[in-house]
């Protein structure tokens, strides 16, 4: 709205051409949005251990580039229950795991 009043204050039309392409460009960042989402969703409930392990950082996402994908760094993590003295955190500790596979493909951080 604000490009309209900007083209109403200078008689400028070029303002509403941007406005109209910048609203074409919501709309389809929208509709991408929707789809991706729509797949996320899918994966969820066909793969809940693949969509865990994917929303991890441990293997790329179904749409995401296979080729040159570097696995999320673990090094620096810290235990919610040993680190943080979260009480509920037992659950999720993280206290144990192997070594950070992108730090052996990348080095470290």
């Amino acid at each position: 709205m604000a490009l309209n009043a900007a083209h109403v204050r200078t008689g400028d039309a070029r303002f509403c051409v941007l406005a109209d392409q910048l609203k074409g460009m919501v709309a389809t960042t929208r509709d991408l949005e929707g789809e991706a989402r729509e797949r996320m969703q899918q994966l969820h409930s066909e793969d809940p251990e693949r969509f865990v392990r994917c929303r991890e950082g441990e293997e790329p996402w179904p749409d995401e580039l296979q080729a040159g994908f570097v696995p999320r760094h673990t090094c620096r993590d810290e235990c919610l229950y040993h680190d943080h003295e979260v009480l509920d955190g037992i659950l999720q500790c993280t206290c144990g795991r192997p070594p950070c596979r992108a730090c052996a493909i990348v080095g470290t951080p």
